[in-house]
């Protein structure tokens, strides 16, 4: 198993072409190559090239706002970053998705004869959908539920602000719209870290009472009242961030005691109605579930992101990936850190030097416990390791 990462910045395809077409000879079975800021017709133009110099067999293709190549992030500025791999021992099925077919989609074996493959394969899915005009979350949940306990992880497409305005490429064919992705199985590990950037505040409480995203009760108690509580209780910082923002971590697995960082499924707090005391957060909530506030800033981002990757490093004991693909929300970087190239150069420092490549996203795809989720403002990262060393 081989990576190799070539970056440039260049907005004109034919300098782009000239930076990542040079390299080392040979064939690779992967290319997953991130643009930003290029027409269809420039993305094209660079593919082409590419292909020309580079014997690829399998190459994903985004467009985006904002790129992420070796150990440095460039945003808001034209780039290209291409992660090239070697993978033998390793089946590589490309497919894709519009709306009209992800409708036709409705049990696990409709999806096992689309893919071709079963669970016990164990694939690992790398995703890059267009935010329009695709329910994503109807097809993460029909993954979700076809393959349990398989990873998925990506990045939404991040360089267009309406419909057709993104560019999606896959092996031989473009497109403007959907979903294109990979499934690895074979001889490969892919771990994942996703990092929400948060920390909790107060205690755990069990919703005794909601109805579809609203929740009415915590332990008993109206949803309004413990909010108060809370906000009375935390320290000073805190009560500042949470007139920001006021985040819910909601547990995935409730079987586990001792809860921890990571083991949240991070939502927004929408709305706080003060005439019916219930909540109104970011996703679909059921009574049994436990949940327990959050805050997000810079100091906690840095401090998840580095601990997670310290975890990573005892969990491998020591044993450093081959690549990696990172995926972060455009509100992270410089917006967040108010410094360059924080998540790439954090990465790095733990588990480097390694090649790598990735985007900022409009939203990231990363598992939290044993399912995928769509997250915001979360850097959401795949860790290839060789099967054999795991």
């Amino acid at each position: 198993m081989e990576f190799e990462n070539r970056f440039t910045e260049s907005s004109d395809p034919e300098a782009i072409i000239a930076a990542l077409g040079k390299g080392p000879a040979g064939t690779y079975d992967l290319g997953v190559l991130f643009l930003s800021m290029m027409s269809h017709e420039s993305v094209e133009e660079v593919i082409e090239g590419i292909r020309a110099q580079v014997d690829i067999s399998h190459l994903l293709v985004g467009t985006c706002a904002g790129i992420i190549g070796g150990e440095v992030e460039v945003e808001n500025r034209p780039a290209a970053s291409l992660l090239l791999a070697k993978l033998p021992g390793v089946t590589i099925s490309p497919f894709y998705l519009d709306q009209s077919r992800l409708t036709e989609l409705k049990e696990p074996s409709d999806w096992h004869a689309f893919f071709d493959f079963f669970p016990n394969e164990k694939p690992v899915f790398l995703l890059l959908p267009d935010p329009f005009i695709l329910d994503i979350n109807f097809m993460m949940n029909g993954i979700n539920a076809a393959y349990p306990n398989c990873p998925m992880i990506g990045g939404i497409a991040s360089g267009a602000n309406q419909p057709h305005g993104n560019s999606l490429f896959l092996d031989d064919t473009f497109y403007d719209e959907g979903v294109v992705g990979l499934a690895l199985t074979g001889d490969i590990t892919v771990d994942t870290v996703v990092s929400q950037g948060c920390r909790p505040i107060g205690d755990v409480f069990v919703v005794t009472h909601a109805e579809e995203n609203i929740i009415h009760e915590l332990s008993g108690r109206p949803f309004i009242e413990v909010i108060q509580e809370v906000i009375k209780n935390a320290s000073p910082r805190d009560q500042g961030l949470i007139q920001q923002a006021l985040l819910i971590g909601v547990t995935i697995d409730e079987q586990k005691k001792g809860y921890k960082r990571g083991d949240f499924l991070i939502r927004s707090l929408m709305r706080l109605d003060q005439d019916t005391g219930a909540g109104m957060i970011g996703d679909v909530i059921e009574a049994g579930q436990s949940i327990q506030f959050h805050v997000r800033d810079a100091e906690t981002a840095v401090e998840d992101l580095n601990e997670l990757l310290i975890l990573q490093q005892q969990r491998m004991e020591g044993r450093k990936p081959e690549g990696a693909l990172v995926f972060t929300c455009n509100g992270r970087g410089e917006n967040l850190f108010s410094c360059k190239h924080h998540d790439i150069e954090t990465l790095q420092d733990h588990l480097g030097p390694l090649p790598a490549a990735g985007f900022f996203c409009a939203g990231e795809i990363g598992p939290i416990g044993s399912k995928a989720f769509l997250h915001g403002f979360t850097n959401s990262m795949a860790l290839f390791y060789p099967r054999s060393q795991k």
